[in-house]
């Protein structure tokens, strides 16, 4: 027993060797979206990377992290100056239908709201994994959210229990906020990447028969 506990190939061994890598793929990944513009850039790489590791095919974690941004920086960065420009129309539709008390404004803006968010969930690790433009992209990130609705609404729920919790309780903020900055968005990347993995894999198993 204590053997295995120690072996560097055991898997005390490697929880711990991935609990590293999400450290530092979650620092590589918050100093790379400072800019805001570039946070599209950023988790394609972040996704890139986890879809490796998930494949069991791990390497310089921050070499393969910085050369996934540097290729994907043009499409991803348009693709996400897209979707944050129409967040940005859609939240002040919002803020506009609670001035007016506009039931349909207010409804358009929460459906525009779900629209993105669709394009969010599925858009960047399709940049991580396929060669295509940012058209396609966008067009089939559209159609993995209403094909996979169920698990759309699973990987949302993990996202918004945390990020709910630290907006509206304070407490919960304060007691985060260090998990946050070390490997809290990476490890909710990584349970993403987790879940859409299988979906990659019977596309590409689909398209082999």
């Amino acid at each position: 027993m204590f053997k295995s506990f120690f072996d560097p190939e055991g898997p005390f061994a490697t929880a711990v060797n991935r609990i590293v890598t999400l450290i530092l793929l979650n620092v590589l990944w918050l100093l790379c979206s400072v800019p805001v513009f570039t946070l599209g850039a950023s988790t394609t790489a972040l996704y890139t990377v986890l879809l490796h590791i998930l494949a069991g095919e791990e390497s310089h974690v921050t070499r393969q992290f910085f050369k996934a941004f540097g290729e994907n920086f043009q499409r991803a960065t348009g693709i996400w100056m897209i979707l944050l420009a129409a967040m940005g129309i859609f939240f002040f539709d919002l803020y506009y239908a609670g001035c007016t008390g506009s039931f349909w404004w207010r409804l358009l803006a929460l459906f525009g709201l779900q629209i993105v968010a669709m394009e969010l969930t599925f858009v960047f690790p399709l940049l991580a994994r396929y060669e295509n433009n940012w058209r396609a992209h966008m067009r089939n990130a559209a159609v993995l959210a209403v094909t996979h609705l169920p698990k759309m609404l699973l990987i949302w729920l993990i996202w918004a229990v945390p990020v709910a919790g630290c907006i509206w309780i304070e407490e919960v903020f304060y007691a985060l906020l260090g998990v946050w900055l070390l490997i809290g968005f990476a490890g909710l990347f990584y349970v993403t990447a987790l879940l859409i993995k299988p979906i990659f894999d019977q596309m590409e198993n689909s398209k082999k028969k």
